[in-house]
């Protein structure tokens, strides 16, 4: 097992190649969703290789470095309602959801 800093003072013990975008992986097999389908939020270490596989990859506010760079858009606070303020786009096929 590796340890994974998750942001809020707490660490994670992950299991080398399984993570959060295989069990999305297997989602999108079962459902037929392609990555450029996809949008998903992460703050900490453990969501870097689930941002790095979806279409849409949103890294929210207090997410350190490593996270941000492996996303491709920011949000806003999830104490702040980011997530919402996305899913609110995302409704309204407002940029970046209106290709």
């Amino acid at each position: 097992m590796v340890p994974v800093h998750t942001g809020n003072g707490s660490i994670d013990l992950i299991i080398p190649g399984v993570h959060k975008a295989n069990g999305l992986r297997q989602l999108q097999k079962l459902w037929g969703i392609d990555d450029s389908e996809v949008v998903v939020f992460g703050d900490g270490g453990n969501d870097i290789e689930m941002l790095r596989q979806a279409g849409f990859s949103f890294a929210m506010e207090n997410a350190g470095s490593a996270v941000v760079a492996a996303a491709k858009y920011r949000a806003g606070s999830n104490n702040r309602e980011g997530v919402l303020d996305v899913i609110d786009k995302v409704l309204k096929h407002e940029a970046p959801f209106d290709q």
